[in-house]
């Protein structure tokens, strides 16, 4: 019948509606991957980081850090639409600490094992230097310095890699350093 032959042309058109929605998700607009931790490549195929100075800094509320302190961290300049971002011991390519709850059109990201190793976006929807990222160290095994590392895309097309912030060096009365010392008099 006509109505059994409109019912399957709305079911196909429908479902081919789904797939398209499934690849467009794949093309990272939901997040980076997780083999992105490292690398702080997007995978954006048939793109390349912008080889231009990046119009985004880093910004953080703090000069040092200690256990049981969160540090704001916010992505300073134009309005942006993706973002990679982890905590790293200086010169080494592996997150640190955890992430608190990620602001509004972002989510964890599973990096270093650690399933609040980082932070990234969640969909397309722009971000704004307002938008503020929480990060609380590690309770133990502080490194004695670390740095903010991210990949900020303003678009799929036009994205910047390894951006980072200043050093931040752990406060001295943080109780989690790796290299406790205890004192005896012999």
């Amino acid at each position: 019948t006509t109505q059994q032959k409109m019912a399957r042309t709305h079911a196909g058109a429908f479902f081919y509606f789904a797939i398209l929605q499934v690849l467009r998700c794949n093309a990272f607009g939901n997040g980076a991957p997780e083999s992105a931790c490292e690398s702080m490549l997007p995978g954006h195929k048939g793109y390349q980081p912008q080889p231009s100075p990046s119009p985004y800094n880093i910004s953080v509320s703090a000069k040092s850090f200690k256990n049981g302190q969160p540090i704001n961290v916010t992505i300073t300049g134009q309005n942006y639409q993706g973002l990679l971002l982890e905590a790293q011991m200086y010169g080494i390519k592996s997150s640190l600490g955890s992430w608190m709850m990620p602001p509004l059109n972002t989510k964890f990201l599973k990096c270093s094992g650690n399933p609040k190793g980082a932070i990234t976006h969640s969909n397309t929807e722009i971000k704004t230097a307002s938008t503020v990222y929480t990060w609380m160290p590690p309770e133990t095994n502080c490194p004695p310095v670390i740095t903010f590392k991210a990949t900020v895309a303003k678009l799929k097309s036009q994205y910047w890699v390894n951006l980072t912030s200043e050093v931040l060096w752990r406060d001295q009365t943080a109780t989690c350093g790796a290299e406790m010392f205890m004192w005896s008099v012999i």
